[in-house]
């Protein structure tokens, strides 16, 4: 990570605002604690996931971390979830139908419906085979209103800590209300192990506030330059998805 950008987390992390921004995230890991006997943390490696799994092994160790595996994470990804399985944390791989298949069942990664159906194969239809087999009461989710409209709007409406009719569990997210400086604040603060992707993509001149970790091969964002990060700073992932669907490189 560049020293400059190390600096300011630190900084961050001495204010005010950031520690009552922190304790109300505890709060709400310790209420969602109370309501959920069998919870587990939707974790997908980014900064996000890892500061809100911090915040639960806090208060219980022994929660473990699901990771819905599309067969497509980055190296890095795959990096982190082995040192945290070292250090003895329970992580669960879920598999998901690989992403690159469907992509290719739906015509392509820029084609129309493309990103409803990654959604349901990498996301809706692991999660009820996930309870289906579990039977978990809770979920930890990682989701920032500063991220999207949608997130947003879903902390506005919901809370942080509400009952899913749905798929009849708690949803709990402690990390909504955070800034993407609180996190990396969080993160320096408390020395956790995060994946490096992010050093590598603020390596390239992306700013902090713009770095994001989802699956390699994901459709979303294409037309603001996603693939175009994938070819320069992992070329060889960005060829293998290229051999299989040329058309990325016109995007590029």
């Amino acid at each position: 990570m560049q020293t400059a950008f190390l600096e300011q987390a630190k900084l961050w992390a001495c204010l005010c605002g950031y520690n009552k921004r922190i304790e109300q995230a505890q709060q709400f890991t310790a209420e969602m604690l109370q309501k959920s006997k069998m919870p587990y943390i939707a974790f997908s490696t980014g900064k996000d996931s890892v500061v809100m799994a911090d915040l639960a092994w806090q208060q219980n160790p022994h929660i473990p971390a699901v990771y819905f595996d599309a067969d497509c994470a980055y190296p890095e990804s795959s990096a982190l979830l082995g040192r945290y399985t070292a250090a003895g944390r329970r992580i669960i791989r879920w598999a998901c139908e690989p992403l690159l298949d469907t992509l290719q069942r739906v015509g392509g990664p820029a084609s129309d419906g493309c990103e409803a159906e990654t959604m349901r194969s990498t996301v809706y239809r692991p999660i009820q085979s996930l309870l289906a087999e579990y039977h978990f009461d809770g979920v930890f989710l990682g989701l920032r209103s500063e991220e999207s409209y949608g997130r947003h709007k879903l902390a506005q409406v919901r809370g942080q800590l509400f009952w899913q009719k749905r798929d009849a569990l708690w949803e709990c997210l402690p990390v909504a209300h955070l800034s993407y400086m609180d996190v990396w604040a969080y993160i320096i603060e408390n020395e956790i192990d995060y994946c490096i992707v992010y050093d590598r993509l603020m390596g390239m001149g992306i700013p902090p506030e713009d770095c994001r970790l989802s699956y390699w091969a994901g459709e979303t964002k294409r037309r603001w330059g996603r693939w175009a990060i994938l070819k320069q700073g992992w070329p060889e992932l960005f060829n293998r998805f290229a051999a299989m669907f040329p058309e990325v490189r016109s995007y590029t």
